[in-house]
């Protein structure tokens, strides 16, 4: 799909991508919101919040993959457990490794929530 190319003057250009930048945001989507940002920031630096969006942006979606990091690490270690233990089937194994994901996920919640605490003022 060739790249689109925006129309307008630089104010609405800007516009245009500072309100995909937010609704990429509202979607999860931090690394299309960070792209939009970016573009505005190259052509016109002091556009509304767009420097203080796209910090948010970045520590979002750091956060974001520090969360799935801690799913995938709960996950292997479920799965080296499940080999220890000698999981009787495929199906087992599977919900060993789901259980395993969300347990991760959860202790990365965990964690991010006493280092914003920690942060926060």
């Amino acid at each position: 799909m060739p790249k689109e190319s925006l129309s307008g003057t630089l104010e609405e250009q800007c516009e245009f991508l500072y309100d995909l930048a937010v609704e990429k945001m509202s979607q999860g989507n931090y690394t299309g919101a960070a792209h939009a940002l970016k573009e505005i920031l190259k052509y016109k630096p002091d556009f509304r919040d767009a420097q203080q969006l796209y910090q948010e942006v970045k520590e979002r979606k750091s956060e974001q993959t520090f969360l799935l990091m801690m799913a995938f690490a709960g996950a292997a270690v479920f799965v080296a457990i499940g080999g220890v233990v000698g999981v009787p089937n495929d199906l087992v194994f599977l919900v060993v490794v789901v259980i395993g994901a969300l347990v991760g996920y959860g202790v990365g919640n965990l964690i991010s929530s006493f280092r914003s605490r920690r942060v926060a003022p």
